[in-house]
């Protein structure tokens, strides 16, 4: 069987078939989730996640204290040119204490090559602890 196929790729061409996307799965990378619980009044902030040609970002926390979550996207892979607000709209979400919270990125118009994720206890009384966290980015 030859490695390149003699046949004409637009025989299998479906006009409407979605088919699947690749993504990546980063819940469980040390770098990219937090890590114990979350001291009052402060945040956790990933090390610098490289997006790896991924343009959409999704994060999912449950926290035990209201806060929020946060992505901030760079230009550049060192993570040295950010995105302001002012070209690119905030990727903000509340959080609720104990209440799951998700947060979509759309990547799509505004091209990055790296970014960060940031979850903030906004509780000056007591540390935060999350579950239920998960980091997906998606290609299409």
């Amino acid at each position: 069987m030859p490695l390149v196929s003699p046949e004409r790729s637009s025989q299998y061409w479906e006009p409407v078939a979605g088919g699947p996307v690749a993504q990546a799965d980063y819940s469980t990378a040390v770098y990219a989730s937090p890590q114990g619980t979350i001291p009052l009044s402060s945040n956790f902030t990933s090390a610098l996640i490289p997006a790896d040609g991924f343009k959409f970002i999704t994060v999912a926390a449950t926290s035990t204290q209201a806060g929020a979550i946060n992505i901030q996207t760079y230009i550049d892979a060192a993570g040295t040119i950010k995105q302001t607000p002012a070209t690119v709209p905030t990727a903000t979400a509340v959080l609720t204490a104990a209440t799951p919270q998700v947060l979509n990125y759309n990547g799509s118009l505004f091209p990055f090559q790296s970014f960060t994720v940031q979850i903030t206890n906004t509780s000056g009384t007591t540390a935060a602890t999350v579950t239920g966290y998960s980091l997906l980015l998606t290609a299409a």
